[in-house]
C-alpha cells in the first residue's frame, strides 16, 4: 500500500504561513525577474490567475489588493520543503522524495483491508504535518503509486484525503479520468494513446498488455498494470543522481558586454559546480549559451557553444576559465543579451578520476580545496568565500524586488514579532 503526501500550493502556501495577513487572501508567486505566475494559493485559483501569464495582466487586481505578489524564494521554499519531508520520515515507513512537495510512503505495516486503520493513518499524517510545518497537504492511498498519485488529485478537491482501494470506486473514476491526468502520460504519448481508440484511463487499464506492449512501451504496460492494483514502480528510497546541472537566469538589466557576461557566467558555474560536488561527480562536457529577448525589438541573436573537458573535474577554477573560452567564441558585440547560462553533464564518479598528467595540481588536493571552501560557506550559511571571476556586485542577478524574507534560513531576516 502507498500514500502519496503532497504539499497544497506549495509556494504560496509557504509565503502565508509566515503572514497571518494572507489567510485567505489570494498570493501568488512569480518566476526570476518578477515576470510571471509560477505558483497560485487557491484562492488566485479562484479568480482565475492563469499560470505563466505575465503580472502585468493583473495590474488593476494587484493595485486594488485583490491579489497579493511575492518574487520567488527558494531559500524559503526549499528549507520548508526539508521540514515537511523530515516530518514524514517522523513516521518510519519508507519514503521516496518524489518533488519539492511530494513524498512516496510505503505503508508496509498497514492492513490494506481495515479503511479505518488508513483513514486516521491519513487524519495523523496532515495533522503532524500542519502542527510542526504550517504546511497542509493532501493523502492519496492506494496499492500502486499511479493509483496513489490520482488519490492525491482527487483529495486535493475532497476531504484532504482519499483510499482508492475498491475495485467498483476505482473503474468509476478511472472512466472519468482523462489519460494526461495519469503519471507518466504526457500530451505526446496521449496522442498516440488516441490514435489507438484509448481515450480515458479505464480504456487503458482494460487493453491487453501485449497490445500495448506491441503498440506503445513496457513503461505504459507497467501504467496500465498499476492502474489495476498490480504493483510494477517500487519506492525509491535513494534519489537518482542528475544527469545534467543547468543554472541560468535572465538578466534584469540588459547586458551589452563581454565583461559582464564572463562574470554572470563565472557565478552560474560556481553553482553548477557546487550541485556537481554535491553528488561527489565529475564533468566532462560543458555548454555555454547566449541569447537576447525574444520579445524585444532589438535585433536578435542566440547561440551556444559546447566544450568537452581533457579531464573530467568538479573543480571550479578549471570549469570558470574552460566555460570563458566557450563564451568567448559565441560572444558577438552590438546586442543586448538578456539570459545566459551554463550545462554540465558526462558525469563520472569522483572516487574514479580520470589523472591529468600535465596539471600542475593534483586532482586530489584540488577536490580537497573545494570541500574546505564549500564547508566555510555552508557554515557561514552564505556565500563568504567565492571567485573574483562571480564580481561582487553581482549587477547581473535577477529582479526580486517583492522576494519574502528567508524566515528560516537567514539569522538576519528572522521573523520579528511587536
Amino acid at each position: 500500500m502507498f500514500a502519496l503526501v503532497d504539499c497544497n500550493n506549495f509556494y504560496a502556501s509557504s509565503e502565508k504561513i509566515f503572514n497571518p495577513k494572507l489567510k485567505n487572501k489570494a498570493v501568488v508567486v512569480l518566476s526570476n525577474n518578477d515576470g510571471c505566475v509560477i505558483a497560485r494559493s487557491k484562492e488566485a485559483k479562484l479568480l482565475n490567475i492563469q499560470m505563466g501569464a505575465p503580472i502585468f495582466e493583473y495590474k488593476e487586481l494587484v493595485q486594488k489588493k485583490i491579489i497579493y505578489v511575492f518574487s520567488s524564494n527558494f531559500s524559503l521554499y526549499g528549507d520548508m520543503s526539508q521540514r515537511v519531508m523530515k516530518t514524514l520520515e517522523s513516521f518510519l515507513f519508507p519514503m521516496e522524495i518524489y518533488s519539492i512537495d511530494e513524498a512516496f510512503l510505503e505503508l508496509s505495516l498497514a492492513n490494506i483491508e481495515d479503511t479505518h486503520y488508513l483513514s486516521n493513518l491519513a487524519k495523523n499524517i496532515k495533522e503532524r504535518v500542519y502542527k510542526w510545518t504550517g504546511v497542509e497537504v493532501s493523502i492519496g492511498i492506494a496499492k500502486t503509486k499511479t493509483l496513489a498519485k490520482l488519490a492525491s488529485e482527487i483529495a486535493k478537491k475532497n476531504s484532504g484525503f482519499c483510499i482508492l482501494t475498491k475495485k467498483n470506486d476505482i473503474e468509476n473514476i478511472l472512466k472519468k479520468t482523462p489519460l494526461d491526468d495519469i503519471w507518466g502520460i504526457g500530451s505526446k504519448l496521449k496522442k498516440r494513446l488516441y490514435r489507438l481508440g484509448l481515450y480515458s484511463a479505464n480504456d487503458l487499464a482494460m487493453k491487453d498488455s501485449d497490445f500495448i506492449k506491441k503498440y506503445l512501451s513496457v513503461n505504459v504496460v507497467k501504467t496500465a498494470l498499476e492502474l489495476n492494483e498490480v504493483k510494477c514502480i517500487e519506492i525509491d528510497q535513494i534519489p537518482p543522481s542528475k544527469k545534467s546541472i543547468c543554472t541560468s537566469r535572465s538578466f534584469a538589466e540588459k547586458i551589452d558586454n563581454l565583461k559582464d557576461l564572463e562574470k554572470a557566467i563565472s557565478s552560474f558555474i560556481s553553482i553548477g559546480a557546487k550541485k556537481l560536488r554535491d553528488q561527489n561527480m565529475h564533468a566532462n562536457f560543458i555548454s555555454v549559451f547566449i541569447t537576447t529577448s525574444f520579445h524585444s525589438k532589438d535585433l536578435f541573436y542566440s547561440n551556444s557553444s559546447q566544450i568537452t573537458l581533457s579531464n573530467p573535474t568538479s573543480y571550479t577554477p578549471d570549469l570558470i576559465s574552460y566555460a570563458k573560452k566557450g563564451l568567448k567564441k559565441i560572444f558577438k558585440p552590438g546586442f543586448l543579451y538578456k539570459k545566459a547560462g551554463i550545462i554540465l553533464s558526462d558525469f563520472t564518479d569522483k572516487k574514479f578520476p580520470q589523472m591529468d598528467f600535465f596539471s600542475k595540481i593534483s586532482d586530489q588536493n584540488k577536490d580537497s580545496l573545494m570541500e574546505i571552501i564549500d564547508k566555510i560557506n555552508k557554515k557561514s550559511n552564505k556565500k563568504a568565500v567565492f571567485f573574483a571571476a562571480e564580481d561582487i556586485q553581482r549587477k547581473y542577478k535577477s529582479s526580486s524586488k517583492m522576494r519574502s524574507f528567508k524566515y528560516t534560513s537567514s539569522w538576519d531576516e528572522l521573523l520579528k514579532v511587536k
